[in-house]
């Protein structure tokens, strides 16, 4: 009698068909990773991870940049868009060996920000260190908050 109830339990189960799920599923990841690798989807970007934060009188964004050169950033100032470009190339190396996994993604990067406020564009400072490249976006007078008093 309890293994007809551990049956019925395990037909009810919300996980029981997740076993069945991982074979097809590591399929169809070892299947694109296979096109990327040989080149036929294309559409895999480099796509870095960026924080931007505000203080009292700057705005501060960080990208991860990773195997990007110093030389192959480039931050572009237009009133009050910001935009940051980058591109990781990959080396093409005649190899006779076999690639078992390829995760790593190469490519141009583009990315624009619309700062709320006005900034001071002259005192923007940009520094990049170990792959890693920070902005430090100063406000104007104009754009820190005041507070107007009440009569």
């Amino acid at each position: 009698m309890a293994s007809n109830l551990q049956k019925w339990f395990e037909n009810r189960s919300p996980f029981r068909g997740l076993s069945n799920m991982e074979d097809p599923f590591d399929r169809l990841m070892n299947e694109l990773m296979n096109m990327k690798r040989n080149g036929g989807l294309g559409s895999f970007e480099f796509s870095p991870s960026c924080d931007l934060a505000e203080e009292e009188n700057q705005y501060i964004a960080t990208f991860d940049l990773p195997g990007v050169n110093k030389d192959q950033v480039k931050v572009e100032v237009d009133n009050n868009q910001i935009t940051v470009s980058a591109e990781r190339k990959e080396e093409k190396k005649k190899d006779t060996k076999r690639t078992h996994l390829s995760e790593i993604h190469y490519g141009s990067y583009q990315r624009s920000f619309t700062i709320p406020g006005t900034i001071d564009e002259k005192k923007i400072d940009a520094k990049f260190e170990n792959g890693v490249l920070t902005l430090i976006v100063p406000k104007t007078e104009s754009s820190k908050l005041k507070q107007i008093p009440v009569h």
